[in-house]
């Protein structure tokens, strides 16, 4: 069966990545980006500076109007890159990064959830990361360490309001550096250490996969993924060998 999947982000970094993997699995994946690096890891490349409004209905009008979206994945997310602290941080860099991180992401799960809740069957997986955990957060990070924190609590909230609807609303981390393009300007021993884009890639599918009503409401943690087997047992998912 073709799952009909959309990526924010698709153009680069886990959102290209993750492009590529799903399509691997047979899903049919439409992208939103800003700037590509490579169209021809998606079926259908959508130019969108998501954090303009209109840009969002804009890009979704563009999707075959008989289309419907098995799985939505809001990956997309820009930074701080001048790392600042609160006393010196410019109130647009905090704007811009609530914008695209958090309005947008708002803003596009609104527009493809009165279908999924129509049909009965969805995926809304959200990026995040584990400086938007509880006390996840570091020194220059606040403003992105707060989109994420705001993202994981809108989630949360959105899985209890469709629960019972047979949409899936889960997010999902890195809890490791991951070479994205956020620490271009990092020292190369920072650099040296980043993770490829392509660690979300299960876990992430596993989430844009799930049956109707199958696990909602979980903020799924990479690296527990990767090093405990009955991980996801533990959250209420099946074995991983049955998913595998």
């Amino acid at each position: 069966m073709t799952r009909n999947t959309l990526i924010t982000g698709a153009g680069s970094g886990i959102g290209q990545a993750l492009a590529r993997h799903l399509r691997s699995r047979g899903h049919w994946v439409a992208g939103i980006d800003v700037a590509w690096r490579d169209r021809g890891v998606v079926d259908l490349a959508l130019d969108a500076d998501l954090a303009e409004p209109e840009n969002v209905r804009r890009a979704l009008g563009a999707l075959p109007l008989d289309m419907a979206l098995d799985a939505l994945i809001a990956n997309a997310a820009v930074t701080d890159h001048a790392h600042h602290r609160v006393a010196q941080l410019p109130m647009d860099v905090w704007e811009r990064v609530f914008a695209v991180n958090v309005t947008a992401t708002v803003r596009l799960i609104k527009q493809v959830l009165p279908g999924m809740l129509e049909r009965h069957s969805g995926n809304v997986v959200i990026v995040t990361s584990s400086l938007g955990t509880w006390k996840g957060g570091i020194v220059g990070d606040a403003v992105y360490s707060a989109s994420k924190a705001a993202l994981e609590s809108f989630a949360y909230v959105l899985s209890l309001e469709t629960r019972n609807d047979g949409v899936n609303v889960n997010t999902v981390y890195p809890s490791v550096r991951v070479d994205t393009g956020f620490f271009a300007g990092a020292p190369l021993s920072v650099q040296s250490e980043l993770h490829p884009p392509t660690i979300l890639d299960a876990p992430a599918a596993f989430l844009a996969e799930l049956a109707p009503g199958a696990l909602t409401g979980i903020s799924l943690d990479q690296q527990a993924w990767n090093d405990d087997p009955n991980y996801a047992r533990r959250l209420g998912a099946p074995a991983r060998e049955e998913r595998e």
